[in-house]
């Protein structure tokens, strides 16, 4: 493991200044949050909210975020494209590169309901290959019984969504995202406040 380097000058750093380096980071990082504070329980509650929403339309969610994605995949490839025939002096990887995601991003847009199939298809097989490596690690594993379970939870997640597919597919995808929206709300609402907590005793700093 090669040393860490000094983010100004590139030179290796010491472990010591290194970690020196670390908490200053750490310390800056902790004052920008205390200092913004109501803008991350602001934000925290706009998170929350769509997920509750989202949950009460998960297929126009589903529906939603594959638009989203095929937009960004189609304009990650127009500007891959011209970077490489431009910006790159006519590099063919970013080219080709580029054109495979503005055909992912195209099919996307014109055959939501496929990519939504599709999508959920993996997502379920994704979970039992998920499932089948946990358990086989939890039984070798000394005290493996958490990662058994991990394991079991994510094979009966993918058994069902893949028993029924595709009729699962409009809200598998809805799902997920109002969870992570309703997650993310969650944790951030709870950074804020402990935020607070020491703006107020900054003696918790400590």
């Amino acid at each position: 493991m090669s040393a860490p380097e000094d983010p100004e000058e590139g030179r290796p750093l010491p472990q010591e200044e290194y970690e020196k380096y670390r908490a200053e980071m750490e310390k800056k990082q902790k004052e920008s949050i205390i200092k913004h504070w109501p803008w991350y329980l602001l934000l925290g509650i706009v998170l929350l909210v769509l997920g509750i929403v989202g949950l009460g339309m998960i297929p126009v969610i589903t529906l939603t975020t594959v638009a989203v994605f095929g937009i960004f995949f189609t304009i990650a490839g127009i500007l891959l494209i011209i970077a490489g025939t431009i910006g790159y002096g006519g590099r063919w990887f970013p080219v080709i590169l580029g054109f495979i995601y503005l055909i992912i991003g195209v099919v996307m847009l014109e055959e939501p309901v496929g990519t939504i199939k599709f999508v959920t298809f993996v997502i379920g097989g994704g979970f039992i290959i998920s499932g089948l490596i946990r358990v086989l690690v939890g039984f070798k594993a000394e005290g493996g019984g958490m990662i058994l379970f991990a394991g079991a939870l994510d094979l009966l997640l993918g058994g069902l969504i893949l028993a029924h597919w595709p009729e699962s597919s409009p809200w598998v995808i809805g799902l997920f995202v109002s969870i992570e929206l309703l997650m993310g709300g969650l944790s951030f609402i709870a950074m804020s406040l402990s935020a607070r907590e020491l703006k107020k005793n900054p003696e918790l700093m400590m």
